[in-house]
């Protein structure tokens, strides 16, 4: 068993629906998705904000700000989640920012998962 945590940020002032790579799993391996949540970095947002988990098209998790606008670290609650996938070793995990971030802020994506077990 292999659990991880990483954290990826977006780029700054990201456009609504951008993408940001979190990882690829490799060909054949079993990976199973355990939390997600999003930590608002370097500028407070002017608006509510929603964010998806995603293993190419298919949508795993979504969370959001709980409030109007995010003060710089806030935290959106946390998806707990169980979803195994296989891995292809080209489709990717992503993290999506549904609308766009204010400027000069960064989306800090938290995922944790587990792989390389029986």
């Amino acid at each position: 068993m292999a659990q991880q945590t990483l954290v990826k940020r977006s780029a700054a002032a990201a456009g609504a629906n951008t993408d940001t790579i979190l990882f690829t799993p490799a060909a054949g391996r079993r990976v199973k998705l355990l939390l997600f949540y999003v930590c608002n970095e370097v500028a407070a947002q002017a608006a509510g904000m929603n964010f998806e988990l995603r293993f190419g098209s298919n949508i795993i998790a979504m969370v959001g700000f709980n409030v109007a606008a995010a003060p710089i670290g806030g935290m959106t609650g946390i998806a707990v989640i169980a979803h195994e996938l296989f891995g292809d070793g080209t489709t990717t995990i992503v993290a999506r920012n549904l609308t766009a971030l204010a400027a000069t802020s960064i989306a800090a994506f938290v995922c944790a998962f587990d792989s390389d077990y029986d």
